[in-house]
């Protein structure tokens, strides 16, 4: 079986698999088979008196959702009338007002969620296509940490959040980064991780080498602005050299004027191995770590 079907296949059943309180990075390279998940996805979320959200694009999945809910039979106009769907536009909608401030759609989310709540249903659906990005820098560059609050609200809330990324778009690196910061991902690409725990708490997983050390420091300094607290866990981080514990130290650093210092809970004998060796204590004096 080629690659891409292997990728396309784990992006199917991942979507249907969803439950509240997952955060997916639905990375696909079929639109058809895309537009199937989506739908799978708004059906069964309205099958659980969840309030549904699209925010689609021209040209990607999403912009026929409309009529793929009524071939399968449902009264969309009836839905829509009611607040149980919103389909709309995920680059108005984020971008919105002069400032162009991807993190909006988190707070838009934040609202429907409550008022959701409020009226008897049990919860948010949403839907994210992530193309208006590409051609916004500012935006762009933000992103991860517009993503880091989803996943921090999605654990907090009675949220199912699907980012959805055509990989035929983006760039390899822009990529990593959007998958490395969300719980659930579509296809097993990478080991390393970064989300949020319920407590606001940065987790950080997987093996922090020289090969992800860029990536590290990159999330940890675009995310400052997100985190509620300034503790990193790194309880499940498996492998770290002395490449990826420089990234981290270097990274606490940049953040502190922002965080004060980090403090590395549950910090694993080999971090605390380097970290003593190097005498980086001194070197990076705004990180503590702890048991």
């Amino acid at each position: 079986m080629m690659l891409g079907e292997v990728t396309i296949v784990l992006a199917v059943r991942a979507v249907s698999d969803l439950t509240v309180h997952d955060h997916l990075c639905f990375v696909y390279d079929r639109p058809a088979e895309a537009r199937q998940s989506l739908l799978d996805y708004v059906v069964a979320g309205l099958a659980r008196c969840e309030r549904v959200h699209v925010y689609r694009e021209p040209g990607a999945p999403g912009a026929t959702i409309e009529k793929g809910l009524r071939a399968a039979g449902l009264p969309v106009s009836d839905l829509m009338a009611s607040g149980m769907l919103l389909v709309g536009s995920a680059g108005e909608t984020c971008l919105a007002g002069d400032d162009g401030d991807a993190a909006r759609l988190v707070d838009v989310v934040a609202t429907a969620t409550r008022a959701a709540l409020d009226e008897g249903l049990t919860g948010l659906r949403v839907y994210v296509e992530t193309g208006f990005l590409l051609d916004q820098p500012d935006a762009l560059a933000a992103w991860p940490g517009c993503e880091l609050r989803f996943d921090l609200l999605a654990k907090q809330l009675p949220i199912t959040a699907v980012c959805a990324y055509d990989v035929r778009e983006w760039t390899p690196g822009n990529l990593a980064l959007a998958e490395m910061v969300h719980t659930r991902r579509s296809r097993h690409h990478g080991a390393l991780r970064m989300h949020a725990g319920r407590d606001g708490t940065l987790r950080l997983s997987g093996e922090v080498d020289w090969s992800a050390a860029d990536q590290v420091y990159r999330l940890l300094v675009k995310t400052a602005w997100s985190r509620p607290t300034p503790v990193l866990d790194v309880s499940g981080v498996s492998f770290v050299d002395v490449s990826g514990a420089r990234s981290i130290g270097t990274a606490c650093e940049a953040i502190a004027g922002r965080h004060g210092p980090t403090r590395l809970r549950a910090a694993p004998p080999l971090l605390r191995e380097i970290w003593d060796s190097a005498t980086w204590s001194a070197s990076f004096p705004s990180v503590r770590l702890e048991d």
